[in-house]
């Protein structure tokens, strides 16, 4: 299951949308059936978590809480987990940061997203990008995720 949480006011969302996006999403990196939180926040919530977890006192666009401590992305994950187990855990995605991003990048919102949740969704499963093997390795699962999920459009 998909909880969704809108914490945010400066920039609109197509909640609905969002929602089949996420999911499509977990079913594309084979966590389907897992429950996940995705919570977009305004900068000021984002600078305080990253502060508080990350010891870095800026915004930043996204932060992701894996609920199980994992070692080896995905192999440390629950082979056949409870439904107590079956959780990711949760996201939180700074919605006036990432589209200040856009607008400096040129990109729009509706297609930077689904790159962002994947991002969220591979550190949820594991995966992180503090070398450059862990980099690639992450790099490499989110584009298998956003292959098939665009394969799927």
């Amino acid at each position: 299951m998909v909880l969704l949480l809108n914490q945010q006011r400066a920039v609109w969302l197509p909640l609905r949308t969002v929602t089949k996006q996420v999911e499509r999403l977990m079913a594309c990196s084979g966590y389907g059936a897992w429950d996940i939180g995705v919570h977009f926040v305004d900068d000021q919530r984002i600078r305080h978590l990253n502060k508080q977890y990350r010891n870095k006192d800026k915004p930043t666009d996204i932060l992701s809480f894996p609920f199980h401590q994992i070692q080896t992305p995905e192999v440390d994950l629950p082979r056949t987990p409870t439904e107590d187990e079956r959780n990711l855990g949760d996201m939180f995605l700074a919605m006036p940061y990432i589209a200040r991003q856009c607008r400096e990048e040129n990109d729009l919102l509706p297609a930077h997203l689904p790159v962002l949740l994947t991002h969220g969704i591979c550190h949820l499963m594991g995966y992180d990008h503090e070398s450059d093997t862990d980099y690639e390795a992450m790099r490499k699962r989110e584009f298998q995720i956003l292959n098939k999920y665009y394969s799927t459009i």
